[in-house]
């Protein structure tokens, strides 16, 4: 897919790429935050926080580097509309063409959830 865009829309690609992972990352990191301030407030030991950070970083961390920092991160951009990480408001700067086959791949996502589920 990547061969056929300009250079504007490989660059947002990238930019999406980047701004999809700066928010599912966000909101992994969220989840360390409320785990530290647990321990913080008493219920959890440190050895429990130590356990979720090991857990975030094999986990989450890793899953969002391969699916944003790859080659051709367009799948992650598509996965990440379809998941509503990325909205209209992000596509801006994103030519026409590239909005409309962003929505197309986006809904065959769904066909295929919906064939799975």
């Amino acid at each position: 897919m990547s061969g056929d865009w300009t250079k504007a829309d490989r660059r947002s690609v990238r930019r999406l790429a980047d701004v999809a992972w700066q928010r599912e990352l966000r909101r992994e990191l969220h989840q360390i935050a409320i785990s530290i301030q647990e321990m913080e407030d008493g219920p959890l030991s440190p050895f429990a926080v130590n356990d979720n950070i090991h857990v975030f970083h094999n986990g989450a961390s890793r899953d969002l580097y391969r699916r944003y920092s790859g080659a051709d991160p367009w799948l992650g951009v598509c996965y990440a509309y379809r998941n509503r990480i990325l909205t209209d408001e992000d596509l801006i700067d994103a030519s026409d063409e590239f909005c409309n086959i962003l929505r197309e791949h986006a809904a065959g996502f769904s066909s295929l959830d919906a064939e799975e589920g």
